[in-house]
């Protein structure tokens, strides 16, 4: 299910999460260096690219059929759990990307 629309910037991401329960004008920009394991790439936040408030991240991934791809997850308070999505090149125009969410199965639980 698509739960986002992104342009891609200079420096990332512009876009918005829209849901039921979402409706918010977000950024995607690059994390500050990290030699810590699993750091992430890229911070999401929620409002300006330069003040907003971060409510998430992203790890750059390649996927054999969908190539790169950036894994997004954010929370919020209100959520059972995080939301984990994949943002991925919407056509060949280039600029323009979705952010795709599936339910987890049971057996992707912990």
């Amino acid at each position: 299910m698509q739960i986002g629309e992104f342009r891609k910037t200079r420096d990332g991401y512009e876009g918005s999460i829209r849901s039921l329960t979402i409706d918010a004008e977000v950024c995607l920009v690059p994390a500050q260096f990290s030699k810590a394991e699993n750091a992430p790439e890229w911070r999401l936040l929620r409002g300006d690219c330069d003040t907003g408030v971060e409510i998430g991240a992203g790890w750059n991934h390649t996927g054999e059929r969908a190539g790169a791809y950036i894994a997004v997850q954010f929370d919020d308070p209100q959520f059972a759990e995080p939301v984990r999505a994949n943002l991925l090149r919407a056509s060949q125009r280039g600029d323009e990307h979705m952010l795709l969410w599936s339910r987890p199965s049971a057996r992707d639980r912990p």
